[in-house]
C-alpha cells in the first residue's frame, strides 16, 4: 500500500470521526431550538388567550401553521389524540423525562379557566426558559468538543488501520 493510499484512509476516517462529531453537535443545537420553539408557542398561546379566547387545538392549529419548528411534530401528535391523558409523544431529540415534562404542560392546556391558565403558562415559560439556558450551556461548552473528539477517534482508528 503506498503512503499516499495509507495518508487517503487515514484522512477519510478522519472526516468521517469529524461528521459524526458534527451530527451530535447539531443535535444540542435542535435541542436548544425546540426550547426555544416551545417558548415561543407559549408565548402565542398567551397573546391568543388573552385577545382571542379560541380553543386550544385551534391556537395550536394557528402556531403549526406559522413555520417549521423542531416541536411541530409533537404539537400535531397533541392534536391528533383523541384524549390528552393518553397522548403519546414522540422523543425525537429529548430524553424520556424532559418529553414528560413537555407532555404534563400540553395535558395541562385548555383545562382552566383563561386566568389561571395565563399564570400556569407564565410559570411553564419560566421553567422551559431555564432549560432553553441549560441547552444552550450545553451546546457551547460541548459541540466543539463532538467535533474534535470525533476527528481525533477517526485518526486514530486511520493509524491504527495503516
Amino acid at each position: 500500500m503506498s503512503i499516499i493510499t495509507r495518508f487517503l484512509i487515514a484522512a477519510s476516517l478522519s472526516a468521517a470521526g469529524a461528521m459524526g462529531g458534527l451530527f451530535f453537535s447539531k443535535r444540542l443545537k435542535t435541542k436548544a431550538d425546540y426550547y426555544v420553539a416551545l417558548i415561543d408557542f407559549i408565548n402565542h398561546t398567551l397573546t391568543q388567550i388573552k385577545f382571542r379566547k379560541d380553543p386550544i387545538k385551534k391556537i395550536i392549529q394557528n402556531f403549526v401553521n406559522l413555520g417549521d419548528s423542531p416541536l411541530n411534530k409533537n404539537l400535531l401528535e397533541y392534536i391528533e389524540a383523541d384524549t390528552p391523558q393518553l397522548l403519546l409523544l414522540s422523543k425525537g431529540i429529548l430524553k424520556a423525562g424532559e418529553i414528560e415534562e413537555v407532555k404534563q404542560f400540553l395535558v395541562s392546556l385548555g383545562t382552566l379557566d383563561s386566568v389561571t391558565q395565563i399564570c400556569e403558562l407564565e410559570a411553564y415559560k419560566e421553567k422551559f426558559s431555564q432549560s432553553v439556558v441549560i441547552a444552550n450551556e450545553k451546546k457551547r461548552v460541548f459541540s466543539g468538543m463532538y467535533v474534535k473528539l470525533g476527528f481525533l477517534a477517526g485518526l486514530a482508528l486511520g493509524i491504527i488501520i495503516i
